[in-house]
């Protein structure tokens, strides 16, 4: 006869219930008491049930992780502590300056000592596991985490039919139903986060992971009846966690509109731990900003075209020069790229190199080889390296993502990762991790995979870029796929990323006249943010519209992803004094590409017709302005000094 769980105790913030039966129901709440965690014991062990009101977002989840010679974990609840109010300001670069969370912290403790520790936010729910106790290494051999959805919900995933789909994450967004899920991919059931749901009442979700520190990356199999399983790369083999183990936060949130959605961020981030003082006492050398970047148009050039770069740069007024792939043939490289770098330094421009992870992944003596050569980039004068083709998430490329993290700090480096999974909010630990690619950005404009389709570009800000930053290489004129010119400009205010590198050939965008009218534009554009507001109207995957303020001037980028329309963009919530604004948006008809096919080497999907923009300075109205957009188009409105 099991028997219900008793309060015995509720004192000083806290409560403790006895437990002394195996029948369990305990609920976690929120702190404006709207959302509701339900946890129970059943035959097949523990677990949970999330609502917020009246709406469950999450119909029932398992509990539990498995470690190799530790049977039974988190079988036998024998306390719950909590709740614990708690609130934190925290900075999250890129989408504003700082934002405010309120939690209600839990702790429950199981026989064999191990913990589940829940934080229930207004917007939902985090957990995480701790289990350890004597060993030096323990082997996790998988979850037990599931999350089954509610039905006729809309899922979100990226797609990509090839064997890179949860290499790079760098597939194409787009949506199915949670019940066509499990059978939709070519490649398989096993999806990779976040995974963003829209509800049939018109609420919004987003499962996703954060604090991916000494721990396998968490990708989501899909399973019938709606449910969604813990999946790592290793599989039943398991992977070894030195020191106790502690999970990543598995999260569940939700959203009535997509701006509450794109602030989701906020939350991901503060589930990371606060970065080191010692390592991060000074923050100076961590500078925000733009970069010309050769490789998309011409690859890698000579020591003297790179610092034709650096002249690039300085006119346009970017605080970067990112060399790629290449560099390490140039004869005397080291001398080549010191030069380099005491010309940018004499323009106040910084200097980004790329290294294959390849060539650096030696775990021996705290990654020696891995030390050595940030050394020589410390002492080049280089201010970023760029890392690539992790390819994957596991165990052993999770160590080696935070190794290059922490090593490149100790040397006052920037990071920006390619080739590797979603952003989980590692910037608040490593404020140094400027980017991150895990999404499929304009380089798929030179490959035969590409191009990028609009409609992908108009779910970005409300999918991959609601779990971080991401590189996306924004701008092009070249190679636009089926977007518009203003379509391009739209994604320079769109797309999150403190270092935004731009792909277009600089030379372009400098001296082309039919772009001169957007340079003033591109030389002034924020990477950093103080506010993200997403307006009335936007669809995922058909239109986007934000609006981002920098001090006190405002930028609303649009994404077009489908027919053309005219969009109206609410000015009221902006509370901005200006009385007019200058207006990029598509010309009403499409001409043969005025830029020359030969201006850049690689012109693989070189666009032949294109929608150009046209620069307006217009009247703006106490309410709403319209704006009339192309197929697949675009537009940028800024009010403010910055761009007259």
């Amino acid at each position: 006869m099991y028997n219900r769980i008793i309060v015995c105790l509720a004192l000083s913030g806290y409560i403790f219930f006895s437990c002394n039966s195996d029948k369990k129901n305990i609920v976690l709440v929120s702190p404006d008491m709207e959302v509701r965690v339900n946890i129970r014991k059943d035959s097949t062990g523990y677990n949970i049930k999330a609502a917020k009101q009246d709406f469950v977002f999450m119909e029932k989840g398992f509990l539990g992780l498995n470690i190799r010679e530790k049977e039974n974990l988190f079988s036998s609840l024998t306390s719950l502590q909590g709740p614990f109010p708690k609130q934190e300001v925290v900075s999250v670069m890129g989408i504003t300056d700082t934002a405010i969370i309120k939690w209600n912290e839990y702790l429950l403790e199981f026989s064999k000592g191990e913990q589940l520790e829940f934080r229930v936010f207004d917007q939902g729910t985090a957990y995480r596991y701790k289990a350890g106790g004597g060993k030096e290494i323990y082997r996790v051999t998988g979850e037990e985490s599931s999350w089954t959805i509610p039905a006729d919900t809309k899922v979100w995933y990226f797609e990509r039919n090839n064997n890179w789909k949860l290499k790079s994450y760098a597939g194409e967004w787009m949506s199915t139903t949670i019940e066509q899920l499990p059978v939709v991919s070519e490649t398989g059931p096993v999806q990779g986060k976040p995974l963003i749901f829209g509800y049939s009442n018109g609420g919004y979700g987003i499962l996703a992971e954060a604090g991916l520190f000494n721990y396998s990356g968490l990708r989501y199999e899909a399973l019938p009846e709606n449910t969604l399983k813990a999946d790592f790369f290793e599989g039943k083999s398991g992977f070894e966690v030195r020191g106790n183990v502690i999970s990543p936060w598995r999260i569940a949130l939700v959203a009535e509109d997509l701006n509450q959605l794109v602030h989701q961020q906020n939350v991901i981030t503060s589930l990371n731990p606060e970065a080191d003082p010692a390592l991060f006492a000074d923050r100076s050398w961590i500078r925000p900003g733009r970069s010309v970047w050769r490789w998309w148009s011409n690859l890698t050039g000579t020591p003297e075209e790179e610092k034709k770069m650096i002249d690039a740069a300085e006119a346009l007024d970017f605080e970067y020069n990112l060399i790629d792939a290449g560099w390490e043939k140039w004869p005397g490289k080291w001398q080549a790229l010191k030069a380099i770098c005491d010309y940018g330094k004499e323009k106040d421009v910084g200097i980004w190199v790329w290294k294959h992870s390849k060539e650096l992944n030696f775990p021996e003596g705290d990654y020696q080889q891995m030390q050595s050569f940030m050394d020589s980039l410390h002492n080049a004068g280089v201010s970023g390296i760029k890392v690539d083709f992790m390819d994957g998430e596991r165990k052993t490329l999770i160590d080696f993502d935070e190794a290059v993290l922490r090593h490149a700090a100790a040397r006052k480096l920037m990071v920006n990762f390619h080739g590797c999974q979603a952003a989980t909010g590692e910037i608040r630990s490593y404020p140094n991790e400027l980017t991150r690619e895990g999404i499929r950005g304009l380089e798929l404009n030179t490959h035969p995979e590409g191009p990028i389709t609009a409609s992908h570009n108009a779910a970005l800000p409300f999918t991959r870029f609601v779990s971080g930053h991401g590189d996306y290489t924004p701008l092009a004129f070249t190679a636009t796929g089926e977007t518009t010119w203003a379509h391009q400009l739209a994604t320079l205010v769109l797309f999150t990323s403190p270092l935004q590198v731009i792909a277009e050939n600089p030379e372009i965008l400098l001296h082309h006249p039919s772009v001169a009218g957007a340079l003033p534009l591109i030389k002034e554009m924020p990477t950093v943010w103080d506010e993200t507001l997403v307006l009335p109207g936007s669809r995922i995957g058909e239109l986007a519209i934000m609006a981002r303020r920098k001090g006190d001037d405002w930028y609303i980028g649009i994404i077009n992803g489908g027919e053309r329309k005219t969009c109206e963009i609410d000015l009221a919530v902006l509370n901005s004094a200006a009385k007019e604004a200058i207006l990029y948006h598509d010309a009403s008809e499409s001409i043969p590409n005025p830029i020359a096919k030969g201006t850049n080497a690689r012109s693989r999907y070189y666009s032949e017709i294109i929608t150009p923009f046209v620069t307006d300075t217009v009247q703006l109205p106490d309410d709403v302005l319209s704006v009339e957009l192309e197929k697949n188009g675009g537009a940028v409105l800024c009010l403010g000094k910055r761009v007259k």
